[in-house]
């Protein structure tokens, strides 16, 4: 199954101070590779490169953006077809943030399930959730 991988998965990645977790993440990267099944949304890597700057400054923040870019996982842009899909989806749930509601949309329209533990997606029906 697909797997599209949010923001808060690449943060625990790069930046967990729980070593089992840091494994959990690169063991996980390493399976979508090789199964071709690991979708990270462009809007990912822009909202990461964001978080990250706060966590490590902005250079380790662009170099672990790259990192996430040359991982070998699948890179989506949003199309217009996508934009308009996650611009109904956040009219509907005014809670949810728009990145959330594009990070969802991408999942949905693959057939597939976002990794995170950000509860935004648990609260948009039909998206399917998992986490580590």
């Amino acid at each position: 199954m697909i797997e599209v991988l949010d923001t808060r998965f690449f943060i625990e990645h790069f930046f967990s101070s729980d070593p089992p977790v840091r494994e959990a993440t690169r063991n996980r990267i390493k399976e979508l590779r090789r199964r071709k099944e690991g979708v990270v949304p462009l809007i990912v890597i822009a909202e990461f490169t964001d978080q990250a700057c706060r966590f490590a400054g902005r250079r380790e923040a662009e170099a672990k953006a790259e990192a996430i870019v040359e991982s070998g996982l699948q890179i989506r842009p949003l199309d217009p077809t996508m934009a308009v899909a996650a611009g109904c989806l956040r009219c509907t749930n005014r809670h949810v943030p728009l990145a959330d509601c594009i990070i969802a949309t991408v999942a949905d329209s693959l057939g597939g399930r976002v990794v995170s533990d950000d509860s935004h997606f648990k609260q948009l029906r039909g998206i399917r959730v998992s986490w580590l």
